[in-house]
């Protein structure tokens, strides 16, 4: 038998016959059940009118009688889909015996506490539960901030039966979707009803540039939309993302297409049919072959407009911070849970930080509370003001802040964002007559992959806190001197690289590209360089990223183009010019496109090149992302006459279908496929298939990485007019060896 789907069924663990029986009635949607509850002597209060939502209850005594209620709902295979615990029974097992217990038994199962006090709280219980505390990393336990109302029971028990629906057809319909994909029984709405008919859309992207969909469940018509005319349509993604919401799928994607990631989850809000919008996760898993290369990616969309208007209620439940309005420590860690449950999914990495204002008790000592309390209020202003629209700040103590940043990227942003708050809170406050300065400390600690729990991270931010007061505080401090010192390291080269440009310290290197059958030089890839003043010669792969993250890989990029068109134009005049030379581009240059059209447009005619001088490489992850995101800048640089080259061609992608669409100069073959060429029958055949696609669709090839003898002959065998890079001919060299070269004119096999 199997189990049901729509699972409302709940178990009310409870001591106390007549609090008991009021739970139950109001659960059970009695008619009677405010008329009890007036009467009652139990710690429920409220008046609010009850919603007539029935659920199924079920009761128990003691621990002990609950245990052998879901073991048998178990073997009847109705499990429970949450109980109702009452922390302060006096007979049988405690609250976090229970807990414990009956999570061995069914570890899906959900709790809310009630009649719960402060040391029952979720810091006390981690401790008490051990090891199954791993199981709150999926928030399964709620703690009501005190007393709750019928209503706010039963939006409790909607809240948590709907996540346990939702989360276990998804989990079920992905190994169906899975199994279809892998399997020889054809389609996925051939292989199980479940996917088709779930409250789970299920999806399939082809894995090339474009990301063109392969298959949607039935369930998109839930969202207002025709199937046929999705599968149909190449603009599926403007259809379904709103506008608001595009970057951050967009840079969900692009950690999908990252070869050390098994997943990515992202929430956003999807166009409906009719216009309007629902809260929704998405969840995408890539499916590589043997070699890395994406063939697909998997995906299913949640629904989780209800779920998150449960957890708003269910926040004010928890409660906020009488003072300053911001959310109470309740509240933040069950924010917290979710941020690091989704992290675990895939969801963009986040960061905790725990505040201290430093020496507040003298502000409170020489102007009084009332004077404090104004300060706290202003300063809980000011730490909102800093903050996105998917963080939260939240007040623990008297003096002492959290905040999650929900959308870290990487450490550095978080240190960017303590350095932030640090000077936002050091301006002068006026308050009540008063000029007050006040100095923050303040602890950070990112989510990284190994994090064990979230309430781990939140005792490392606070770890983090003393330290940042031990070293005399109005700082901030990593919770570990490690990542101080790489943050610290990062945000420094940063710095060094906004002015490196106007110092003279880049360099531009170039490395000749060979056509196989003469050995002639037929190309210069231009390749930047950085004389750090105190760390030597740096390579791109060092500080590019940086300059990426840091928001100055466009002036980067621009004074790259500049310099190489300035030196193909000295070559011109010295009538030893290669027939062109390659630019790496990154994709945040291509961000603006009629911004950066225009800069290439005026570059090349201020060094007075022809635009057939200059060649693009771009990466396939950037096609991806470019036509994600509906950025024509490609096409507009074709129409202006450059050259565009795939770099690293044939590392990313297993299908070679989509090249003829981007109408490009060259594939650059990637050095790895190169590598394994010799030792790898496939990688062998690989590069064949590449060379005989590329001639019939009158592309040229670039083979990156040549080191061997024997990597040039085997290249030579797939066709002479093959054109390669690397070692075995030449490294990358300065602007005056490069001409040397160029000069000579070809470059011989015995280099």
């Amino acid at each position: 038998m199997q189990a049901d789907p729509a699972n409302r069924r709940l178990l009310v663990i409870d001591d106390n016959a007549v609090a008991q029986e009021d739970l139950r009635r109001i659960l059970a949607g009695h008619p009677d059940s405010e008329t009890a509850l007036a009467t009652t002597r139990t710690t429920l209060s409220g008046g609010v009118p009850v919603a007539r939502e029935a659920f199924p209850v079920d009761s128990a005594h003691s621990g002990q009688e609950a245990l052998a209620r879901v073991e048998r709902a178990l073997r009847r295979n109705r499990p429970y889909a949450m109980a109702f615990l009452n922390m302060r029974m006096s007979s049988g097992w405690d609250g976090p015996t229970t807990i414990r217990r009956l999570w061995q038994l069914d570890p899906q199962l959900q709790f809310a506490l009630i009649d719960a006090d402060a040391d029952d709280r979720r810091e006390a219980l981690t401790a008490r539960l051990g090891a199954d505390d791993r199981l709150l990393a999926d928030d399964r336990l709620l703690i009501a901030d005190g007393p709750l109302n019928p209503a706010g029971l039963r939006q409790v028990a909607s809240l948590l039966t709907t996540r346990r629906r939702t989360t276990g057809a998804a989990v079920v319909g992905m190994s169906n979707l899975a199994s279809a994909i892998e399997g020889e029984t054809g389609e996925p709405d051939e292989a199980n009803p479940v996917v088709e008919n779930g409250p789970v859309v299920f999806y399939r992207l082809r894995g090339e540039p474009g990301l063109s969909l392969l298959y949607i469940s039935q369930g998109i018509t839930r969202f207002g939309h025709d199937r046929d005319a999705m599968l149909a349509s190449s603009g599926w993604v403007e259809k379904l993302v709103d506008p608001r919401d595009r970057t951050r799928v967009e840079a969900a994607i692009a950690r999908v297409l990252d070869r050390g990631v098994t997943g990515a989850s992202v929430e956003f809000r999807l166009r409906t049919g009719d216009g309007a919008c629902r809260c929704v996760e998405n969840r995408f898993v890539p499916v590589r072959d043997r070699e890395g290369r994406l063939i697909e990616i998997e995906g299913m969309i949640l629904d989780i407009t209800g779920e998150q208007a449960a957890e708003e209620k269910i926040a004010r439940i928890a409660g906020t911070d009488a003072l300053t309005g911001l959310a109470n420590r309740t509240t933040f860690v069950r924010r917290l849970r979710r941020a690091f449950a989704a992290a675990q999914r895939g969801a963009m990495p986040f960061a905790v930080f725990h505040l201290g204002l430093d020496h507040f008790g003298s502000v409170n000592d020489t102007l009084g509370r009332p004077v404090g309390d104004l300060l706290l209020r202003e300063v809980a202003k000011r730490l909102t003001t800093c903050m996105g629209e998917r963080d939260l700040v939240a007040r623990l103590s008297e003096d002492e802040f959290a905040i999650l940043q929900g959308e870290m990227g990487e450490p550095a942003n978080a240190g960017s964002l303590a350095a932030r708050l640090r000077t936002a809170l050091a301006f002068t406050y006026h308050l009540d007559g008063n000029d007050v300065r006040i100095t923050t400390s303040i602890g950070v600690c990112p989510y990284v992959k190994e994090s064990s729990d979230a309430h781990a991270l939140l005792m490392q931010a606070d770890l983090a806190l003393h330290r940042a007061r031990q070293d005399g505080g109005n700082r901030y401090c990593f919770h570990s001197d490690g990542l101080d010192q790489s943050v610290l390291e990062r945000m420094t080269l940063a710095d060094d690289l906004s002015g490196a440009a106007d110092r003279g310290e880049l360099e531009l290197q170039y490395q000749p590209e060979v056509e196989l059958s003469s050995g002639n030089i037929v190309g210069m890839e231009a390749m930047v360089r950085w004389h750090h003043p105190t760390r030597g010669l740096l390579a791109p792969g060092v500080f590019v990223p940086i300059a990426e993250r840091a928001g100055t890989m466009r002036a980067l990029g621009h004074w790259v183009l500049d310099e190489a068109c300035r030196q193909m134009r000295v070559w011109r005049d010295e009538g030893v010019a290669p027939l062109m030379i390659a630019v790496n581009l990154s994709l945040c240059e291509l961000g603006s496109a009629q911004t950066f059209i225009r800069d290439v447009a005026e570059t090349i005619a201020k060094w007075r090149l022809a635009p057939s001088d200059v060649e693009f490489d771009v990466t396939e992850a950037i096609l991806t992302r470019l036509a994600w995101a509906q950025n024509d800048v490609i096409r507009a640089l074709r129409e202006l006459g450059v050259k565009i080259a795939i770099d690293s061609f044939g590392s990313e992608y297993a299908s070679f279908d989509y090249v003829r669409a981007w109408r490009v100069s060259h594939l650059k073959i990637a050095q790895s496929v190169i590598h394994r060429s010799t030792c790898d029958p496939g990688s062998a055949a690989t590069i064949r298939a590449i060379v005989n696609l590329a001639r019939v669709a009158g592309i040229g090839v670039i083979a990156q990485g040549v080191e061997t003898e024997q990597q040039r002959l085997l290249l030579a065998e797939t066709n002479w007019a093959t054109k390669a890079q690397g070692f075995h001919f030449s490294e990358a060299v300065g602007a005056a060896e490069a001409s040397a070269l160029l000069r000579q004119g070809h470059i011989a096999e015995s280099t």
